[in-house]
């Protein structure tokens, strides 16, 4: 009998969110819908990605990175809509949004209301200092 996976498992049990329609009938009305579906597929490879213990297949990166660009190419028609293009921003960001640079005005604003969106809908994402604690961990020892 052949052993099963916890990654197998999961892979089974989220299949059908990313093969389903990505419109419900409730959603039809909703001018965002389609900005949302792909949120969920968003969330979803982001949560792979983090969750892998090493390097993620490159065919799953340039999905993962098609997501993003054409979140970011989606105008938002809804406040839920830009709490989706703000979450792959804050993804891209770890979650923290000191790090902007302030010498671009329109980008500093930009990444101030995308912060803003995220204090406001999902207060989770957000995670001040972890550039500076990742390049702190992975700056290359001397010996």
């Amino acid at each position: 009998m052949r052993a099963v996976s916890r990654r197998s498992v999961l892979f089974s049990a989220a299949l059908p969110a990313l093969v389903t329609p990505p419109f419900s009938a409730q959603q039809l009305n909703q001018p965002d819908a389609h900005l949302l579906a792909l949120g969920r597929r968003f969330e979803f490879l982001a949560t792979q990605i983090d969750d892998q213990r090493k390097s993620p297949p490159l065919k799953d990166l340039l999905l993962f990175g098609s997501i993003h660009d054409e979140i970011a190419a989606t105008r938002a028609r809804t406040i839920d809509g830009l709490c989706e293009k703000a979450k792959a921003g804050c993804w891209t960001l770890l979650g923290d949004f000191e790090s902007v640079d302030d010498s671009a005005t329109g980008a500093r604003m930009a990444f101030s209301i995308m912060g803003d969106l995220i204090r406001m809908h999902a207060p989770h994402l957000e995670h001040p200092g972890a550039l500076k604690t990742l390049l702190r961990e992975d700056k290359p020892r001397s010996w």
